[in-house]
């Protein structure tokens, strides 16, 4: 009969983290729980269980499900992550967060089968499911994301400088209207990008006009209800900004469509700049002109930080920002010199 992590916890009054997390050589237990809980594993024949230590490679990748379905830049990160993860022969057990949620002990056993040694979460997770996900007392580095409650190590494109760098290389292009679209609520990143942007303004004296910010557009694969929010939008609103700062390049591309079918030509009667520089937005006509977040360096980053923490033992939380480049396209025009 296999002995579970479960099994070990009622027997030794502690945990089930707390098992995870000393069976794994994981510091932050003191020496009596440690001792204890090591001696039931062994008399109960958990140690018999265990797998080699090579199967430490095995790396988990967790992302939302919403993400998944509904962003091409996390479809890219994600292709980026495999890849990399192949090159460096590291064997990889994909996850959503939400089986966590629904069913904890059947994820927690696919991991310890798979000899899974740490985690990758891709986006940003509701906090209260990434609090269970840290129950498996594995090392944990994020990408893209940024939590409050739970101290983790993420790595995460520096959105509030890509802000500026938008904001500033329009105003030496001799923009003085600028709007932003895209909703705050979408994501950490959109967030940070939005009060960047807010901020980035206030600083240059630049004021945002009323019905400028079009704060409810949500990007996803199906935009047919992003569609329909960007036409309430210009059958409300008398003008229109000299340029938008989309969320990200799928809102950016999705937004040139709607536009085009109005009448609204891009960049001669409006500009338009986004965030990823995935090649949607560079196949897009005209090309978009966007922030690149470096996809690459955050992942490889990431993976080098986690493969690290497994195979010292140790972990450290932190948040890493990445430099980011404005990538400029065909979307934007030049009106003048600031």
């Amino acid at each position: 009969m296999k002995v579970t992590l479960k099994q070990i916890a009622e027997r030794t009054g502690v945990s089930i983290n707390t098992v995870s997390m000393v069976l794994r050589g994981m510091s932050g237990i003191s020496a009596p729980t440690r001792e204890r809980v090591r001696r039931a594993a062994e008399e109960m024949g958990y140690r018999r269980q265990l797998k080699p230590a090579a199967t430490k490679q095995s790396l988990c990748l967790v992302s939302a499900e919403r993400h998944r379905r509904d962003s091409y830049s996390y479809t890219e990160f994600n292709r980026i992550f495999m890849s990399y993860a192949a090159a460096h022969e590291f064997s990889v057990v994909t996850a959503e967060a939400e089986q966590f949620r629904d069913d904890p002990e059947g994820a927690q056993r696919r991991i310890e089968e798979a000899g899974v040694g740490g985690i990758l979460t891709l986006g940003d997770i509701d906090e209260t499911l990434f609090s269970r996900l840290r129950r498996c007392g594995l090392p944990i580095v994020s990408v893209g994301a940024r939590y409050y409650r739970e101290p983790v190590c993420t790595f995460t494109e520096d959105n509030e400088m890509a802000a500026h760098q938008v904001v500033h290389a329009l105003m030496e292009r001799g923009f003085t209207r600028i709007g932003f679209a895209g909703s705050p609520l979408f994501s950490a990143a959109f967030s940070e990008r939005y009060f960047g942007f807010r901020q980035s303004c206030y600083r240059a004296g630049l004021a945002v006009q009323e019905g400028d910010e079009w704060l409810d557009l949500l990007p996803g694969i199906d935009s047919e209800e992003t569609e329909n929010s960007i036409l309430r939008h210009l059958e409300q609103n008398k003008s229109l900004p000299e340029v938008f700062f989309c969320g990200n390049d799928l809102l950016a591309v999705t937004l040139a469509k709607v536009l085009r079918r109005a009448g609204v030509r891009v960049p001669e009667d409006i500009s338009l700049i986004g965030v990823d520089f995935n090649q949607l937005g560079q196949l897009a006509e005209p090309r978009l002109t966007t922030v690149d977040i470096g996809c690459s360096r955050q992942v490889e980053a990431a993976v080098e930080q986690l493969a690290s923490f497994i195979e010292t033992g140790t972990y450290k939380p932190a948040r890493i920002l990445m430099p980011t480049t404005l990538r400029w396209g065909d979307s934007v025009a030049y009106k003048r010199a600031y």
